[in-house]
């Protein structure tokens, strides 16, 4: 572990993950819960020496394989429903991924590869302002996978803002963006955008030591944040409804997360042997 490594970042992602699990669950309070995609969102404009093919191997690669996982098992759900084995597709798909909560790995790659050329105050700032404006005066684009990445840009340009001038920048980008949406399109969109922004930059102007459990935090936010829609539909097809089907998918997730994890890093262990 890195000793400059934030340990509460590592606890936020953990938190926020089983969040996004909650919201998936549509149990009581999932739209509260929703304020962890916004505060994820804003972590993608840390700083980071990977270049571009990098890049492209850890948020790209997962998109492909998890679109492929999600695509078989929307077949599956199809035939076992005797509809079209490839009723489901849709060409956003291409963008979005086979499963609606894949969008954030290609617009996790796009913000971290702009990222660097929007660290300039004025640039993120100005392009916060910009947006903000440009979604009052045309509205939230139609098609799916636009809408979503739409949602997302705020916390990203004041990530941008935070991490490259602190946090005085990024709460003047983030509450002059959000002031153009209050005003000129309310939305609980809007307040979900600024909780779980907040929450963000509140998390990291502070900092906890890194420890063993938050490095297991952070390596299973993402497998929790990835796999989790295989847990929910497996409680739904045992019947489990409302509060009982969020704990379960909570536990369960992190159980499936665990083993992926382990698989993982055994895979990588044998290719070192060998």
């Amino acid at each position: 572990m890195q000793a400059s490594r934030n340990g509460l970042i590592d606890y936020g992602r953990f938190v926020a993950a089983l969040g996004i699990v909650w919201f998936h669950t549509q149990a009581p309070g999932s739209r509260v819960a929703y304020i962890a995609l916004p505060f994820f969102l804003v972590l993608l404009s840390m700083p980071s020496r990977s270049s571009l093919g990098t890049l492209a191997r850890r948020l790209l690669v997962p998109f492909l394989i998890w679109s492929v996982i999600f695509g078989m098992l929307s077949t599956a759900l199809a035939l076992k429903n005797q509809n079209p084995p490839f009723d489901w597709w849709r060409w956003h798909m291409l963008l979005s991924g086979t499963w609606i909560h894949l969008w954030f790995l290609p617009f996790a790659f796009i913000a971290a590869t702009l990222s660097p050329w929007l660290r300039h105050p004025l640039a993120s700032l100005g392009a916060a302002i910009l947006f903000s404006t440009l979604l009052v005066l045309n509205g939230t684009p139609d098609m799916v996978t636009f809408g979503q990445w739409a949602f997302g840009v705020i916390p990203v340009l004041t990530g941008i803002a935070y991490f490259a001038w602190g946090w005085r920048l990024a709460v003047t980008t983030l509450g002059s963006s959000m002031l153009i949406l209050f005003l000129g399109s309310p939305s609980p969109d809007n307040i979900t955008i600024l909780v779980g922004t907040g929450l963000a930059l509140v998390v990291l102007s502070n900092r906890l030591p890194p420890t063993a459990v938050s490095d297991w935090c952070a390596r299973l936010s993402l497998w929790i944040y990835l796999s989790h829609p295989l847990v929910i539909i497996a409680g739904q097809s045992l019947r489990i409804t409302y509060i009982e089907l969020g704990l379960f998918s909570l536990a369960f997730s992190v159980i499936l997360a665990q083993v992926i994890e382990t698989l993982v890093q055994s895979s990588r262990k044998s290719r070192l042997e060998y």
